[in-house]
Protein backbone atom coordinates (compact mmCIF):
# COMPACT_ATOMS: atom_id res chain seq x y z
CA UNK A 1 0.00 0.00 0.00
CA UNK A 2 1.24 3.41 -1.02
CA UNK A 3 1.48 5.95 1.43
CA UNK A 4 1.33 9.88 0.75
CA UNK A 5 0.60 12.95 2.88
CA UNK A 6 -2.18 15.09 1.74
CA UNK A 7 -3.24 18.54 3.25
CA UNK A 8 -7.37 18.16 3.55
CA UNK A 9 -9.69 21.18 4.20
CA UNK A 10 -12.26 20.23 6.44
CA UNK A 11 -15.78 21.93 5.39
CA UNK A 12 -18.47 22.32 8.35
CA UNK A 13 -21.84 23.39 7.05
CA UNK A 14 -26.21 23.82 8.11
CA UNK A 15 -29.51 24.51 8.54
CA UNK A 16 -31.97 27.34 9.56
CA UNK A 17 -35.10 29.38 11.04
CA UNK A 18 -36.05 32.12 13.71
CA UNK A 19 -38.50 34.20 16.17
CA UNK A 20 -39.09 38.14 17.41
CA UNK A 21 -37.84 37.43 20.76
CA UNK A 22 -35.22 35.18 19.10
CA UNK A 23 -33.70 37.40 17.65
CA UNK A 24 -33.92 40.30 19.93
CA UNK A 25 -31.18 38.74 22.06
CA UNK A 26 -28.18 38.37 19.64
CA UNK A 27 -40.76 24.18 -4.92
CA UNK A 28 -40.02 21.42 -6.05
CA UNK A 29 -36.87 22.11 -7.79
CA UNK A 30 -32.88 20.85 -8.57
CA UNK A 31 -30.30 23.73 -6.97
CA UNK A 32 -28.04 25.14 -8.99
CA UNK A 33 -24.25 23.54 -8.36
CA UNK A 34 -22.69 26.68 -9.17
CA UNK A 35 -24.53 28.97 -7.03
CA UNK A 36 -23.29 27.31 -3.86
CA UNK A 37 -21.21 29.97 -2.02
CA UNK A 38 -18.38 29.11 0.54
CA UNK A 39 -17.53 32.88 1.94
CA UNK A 40 -19.38 32.17 4.96
CA UNK A 41 -17.87 28.28 5.58
CA UNK A 42 -15.43 28.11 8.80
CA UNK A 43 -12.21 25.77 7.34
CA UNK A 44 -9.42 24.20 9.34
CA UNK A 45 -6.34 22.57 7.53
CA UNK A 46 -4.84 19.00 8.66
CA UNK A 47 -2.71 16.74 7.39
CA UNK A 48 -4.39 13.27 6.87
CA UNK A 49 -2.65 10.28 5.48
CA UNK A 50 -4.13 9.13 2.17
CA UNK A 51 -3.43 5.99 0.48
CA UNK A 52 -3.71 3.32 -2.10
CA UNK A 53 -6.57 1.06 -1.26
CA UNK A 54 -7.08 -2.15 -2.22
CA UNK A 55 -10.67 -2.66 -4.07
CA UNK A 56 -13.43 -3.51 -1.97
CA UNK A 57 -17.19 -4.42 -2.41
CA UNK A 58 -20.78 -3.59 -1.04
CA UNK A 59 -19.58 -2.68 2.64
CA UNK A 60 -22.19 -1.55 4.74
CA UNK A 61 -21.46 1.79 7.06
CA UNK A 62 -23.09 3.54 9.17
CA UNK A 63 -23.02 6.85 11.19
CA UNK A 64 -21.63 6.95 14.50
CA UNK A 65 -23.61 10.14 16.04
CA UNK A 66 -21.58 10.44 18.78
CA UNK A 67 -18.75 11.68 15.99
CA UNK A 68 -20.99 13.63 14.10
CA UNK A 69 -22.82 16.88 13.54
CA UNK A 70 -24.87 18.73 11.29
CA UNK A 71 -25.92 22.48 11.53
CA UNK A 72 -27.15 25.28 10.11
CA UNK A 73 -25.47 28.74 9.39
CA UNK A 74 -28.25 31.56 9.32
CA UNK A 75 -27.09 35.50 8.24
CA UNK A 76 -28.70 38.02 10.34
CA UNK A 77 -28.86 41.59 9.26
CA UNK A 78 -29.33 44.49 11.95
CA UNK A 79 -30.64 47.88 10.27
CA UNK A 80 -27.72 50.22 10.13
CA UNK A 81 -25.24 47.87 11.55
CA UNK A 82 -23.34 45.01 10.73
CA UNK A 83 -24.07 41.23 9.60
CA UNK A 84 -24.30 38.31 12.38
CA UNK A 85 -23.85 34.41 11.59
CA UNK A 86 -26.59 32.57 13.78
CA UNK A 87 -25.38 28.86 14.05
CA UNK A 88 -26.54 25.82 15.49
CA UNK A 89 -26.07 22.17 15.74
CA UNK A 90 -27.25 18.82 16.54
CA UNK A 91 -25.67 15.22 16.57
CA UNK A 92 -29.15 13.72 16.71
CA UNK A 93 -28.22 11.76 13.21
CA UNK A 94 -28.91 8.45 11.88
CA UNK A 95 -28.23 6.80 8.54
CA UNK A 96 -26.68 4.42 6.78
CA UNK A 97 -24.79 3.80 3.19
CA UNK A 98 -23.41 0.73 0.96
CA UNK A 99 -19.61 1.52 -0.54
CA UNK A 100 -17.86 -0.48 -3.28
CA UNK A 101 -14.23 0.66 -4.54
CA UNK A 102 -13.69 -1.61 -7.96
CA UNK A 103 -12.34 -0.28 -11.55
CA UNK A 104 -14.49 1.86 -13.99
CA UNK A 105 -14.30 3.49 -17.10
CA UNK A 106 -14.67 6.93 -15.42
CA UNK A 107 -11.11 7.17 -14.40
CA UNK A 108 -8.78 5.05 -12.45
CA UNK A 109 -10.69 3.99 -10.21
CA UNK A 110 -14.57 4.64 -9.31
CA UNK A 111 -16.29 4.32 -5.89
CA UNK A 112 -20.12 3.39 -5.82
CA UNK A 113 -22.40 4.50 -3.43
CA UNK A 114 -25.89 2.84 -2.94
CA UNK A 115 -28.90 2.74 -0.26
CA UNK A 116 -27.70 6.29 1.33
CA UNK A 117 -30.40 7.57 3.60
CA UNK A 118 -29.18 10.06 6.43
CA UNK A 119 -32.33 11.50 8.81
CA UNK A 120 -31.44 14.38 11.11
CA UNK A 121 -33.69 15.40 13.82
CA UNK A 122 -33.62 18.89 13.38
CA UNK A 123 -36.16 19.80 16.13
CA UNK A 124 -33.15 19.13 18.80
CA UNK A 125 -31.15 22.56 16.93
CA UNK A 126 -29.04 24.16 19.60
CA UNK A 127 -27.60 27.18 19.18
CA UNK A 128 -26.40 29.37 22.17
CA UNK A 129 -29.78 31.17 22.39
CA UNK A 130 -32.93 28.82 24.11
CA UNK A 131 -35.69 31.36 23.13
CA UNK A 132 -34.12 31.20 19.49
CA UNK A 133 -34.28 27.47 19.25
CA UNK A 134 -37.61 27.47 20.37
CA UNK A 135 -38.94 29.87 18.06
CA UNK A 136 -36.98 27.83 15.47
CA UNK A 137 -39.04 24.55 16.72
CA UNK A 138 -43.10 26.43 17.57
CA UNK A 139 -42.71 28.91 14.76
CA UNK A 140 -40.33 29.38 11.65
CA UNK A 141 -39.25 25.89 10.68
CA UNK A 142 -41.86 24.30 13.08
CA UNK A 143 -39.23 21.30 13.64
CA UNK A 144 -42.22 20.19 16.41
CA UNK A 145 -44.38 19.33 14.06
CA UNK A 146 -41.90 18.35 10.97
CA UNK A 147 -38.82 16.58 13.68
CA UNK A 148 -36.81 15.10 10.58
CA UNK A 149 -34.94 16.36 7.80
CA UNK A 150 -33.87 13.22 5.13
CA UNK A 151 -31.44 13.46 2.64
CA UNK A 152 -31.13 10.16 0.45
CA UNK A 153 -29.01 8.71 -2.90
CA UNK A 154 -30.37 5.43 -4.33
CA UNK A 155 -27.00 5.17 -6.40
CA UNK A 156 -24.25 7.29 -7.20
CA UNK A 157 -20.54 6.76 -9.03
CA UNK A 158 -17.91 9.12 -7.97
CA UNK A 159 -14.40 8.87 -9.90
CA UNK A 160 -11.55 8.23 -7.95
CA UNK A 161 -7.71 8.77 -9.06
CA UNK A 162 -5.92 5.44 -8.63
CA UNK A 163 -7.77 4.06 -5.67
CA UNK A 164 -7.18 6.76 -3.06
CA UNK A 165 -8.97 7.04 -0.07
CA UNK A 166 -10.15 10.34 -0.68
CA UNK A 167 -12.57 12.34 -2.72
CA UNK A 168 -13.54 15.45 -3.33
CA UNK A 169 -16.72 16.27 -5.51
CA UNK A 170 -20.37 17.70 -5.46
CA UNK A 171 -23.00 15.00 -5.09
CA UNK A 172 -26.63 15.51 -5.45
CA UNK A 173 -29.61 14.10 -3.60
CA UNK A 174 -32.62 14.40 -2.57
CA UNK A 175 -33.35 16.89 0.61
CA UNK A 176 -36.59 16.46 2.97
CA UNK A 177 -37.41 19.09 5.20
CA UNK A 178 -40.96 19.57 6.29
CA UNK A 179 -42.35 16.37 3.92
CA UNK A 180 -40.83 18.49 0.93
CA UNK A 181 -38.50 16.99 -1.21
CA UNK A 182 -36.06 18.55 -3.72
CA UNK A 183 -33.16 17.42 -5.34
CA UNK A 184 -29.69 19.38 -4.27
CA UNK A 185 -25.82 19.54 -4.55
CA UNK A 186 -23.23 19.19 -1.47
CA UNK A 187 -20.31 19.88 -2.08
CA UNK A 188 -18.48 17.56 -0.15
CA UNK A 189 -14.27 16.32 1.13
CA UNK A 190 -14.27 12.66 1.99
CA UNK A 191 -11.86 10.26 2.93
CA UNK A 192 -11.13 6.65 4.52
CA UNK A 193 -8.79 6.02 7.53
CA UNK A 194 -8.31 3.28 9.99
CA UNK A 195 -11.94 1.98 8.79
CA UNK A 196 -13.86 4.62 9.22
CA UNK A 197 -14.96 7.47 6.66
CA UNK A 198 -14.99 11.06 7.54
CA UNK A 199 -17.40 13.09 5.24
CA UNK A 200 -17.61 16.89 5.28
CA UNK A 201 -19.97 18.75 2.92
CA UNK A 202 -21.90 22.51 2.36
CA UNK A 203 -25.06 23.57 0.42
CA UNK A 204 -27.67 26.51 0.78
CA UNK A 205 -31.09 26.59 0.80
CA UNK A 206 -33.68 29.33 0.42
CA UNK A 207 -36.00 28.75 3.79
CA UNK A 208 -39.39 29.49 0.69
CA UNK A 209 -38.38 26.49 -1.29
CA UNK A 210 -39.19 24.46 2.21
CA UNK A 211 -41.94 26.29 2.97
CA UNK A 212 -41.23 28.96 5.46
CA UNK A 213 -39.94 32.36 5.45
CA UNK A 214 -36.82 33.71 6.92
CA UNK A 215 -37.55 35.93 9.82
CA UNK A 216 -37.67 39.42 10.48
CA UNK A 217 -38.44 42.32 12.71
CA UNK A 218 -39.55 45.29 11.30
CA UNK A 219 -37.27 48.02 11.74
CA UNK A 220 -34.81 46.08 13.47
CA UNK A 221 -33.00 43.25 11.97
CA UNK A 222 -33.94 40.36 9.07
CA UNK A 223 -32.51 36.63 8.45
CA UNK A 224 -31.07 37.06 5.08
CA UNK A 225 -31.35 33.96 2.15
CA UNK A 226 -29.61 31.75 1.37
CA UNK A 227 -29.05 29.54 4.76
CA UNK A 228 -26.35 27.46 4.88
CA UNK A 229 -26.27 23.49 5.79
CA UNK A 230 -23.65 22.05 7.20
CA UNK A 231 -22.48 18.46 7.97
CA UNK A 232 -19.37 17.03 9.54
CA UNK A 233 -20.03 12.97 9.84
CA UNK A 234 -17.99 9.77 10.76
CA UNK A 235 -19.08 6.67 9.61
CA UNK A 236 -17.87 2.80 10.80
CA UNK A 237 -19.00 -0.55 9.62
CA UNK A 238 -20.92 -0.73 12.77
CA UNK A 239 -23.12 2.50 14.77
Amino acid sequence: MIKKTFPIIFILLSFCGQEDSFLDNNQSETLPTENLKTENLQTTTTAVEVVQLDTFENIPYYIIKDQSKVGYLAPKQFLNSGLETVEGTTNEIVGKFTLTLSECDQADSCLYITDLAIKVNISSLKSNNSIRDRAIKNQWLESTLFPDAVFTIEELVIPNKDFDSKVEDTIIGKLTIRDIELSTPFSITAFLDSGLIFISGFTEIDTTWFGFAAPTKFNAWEVLNPIGIKVDLVAGQTD
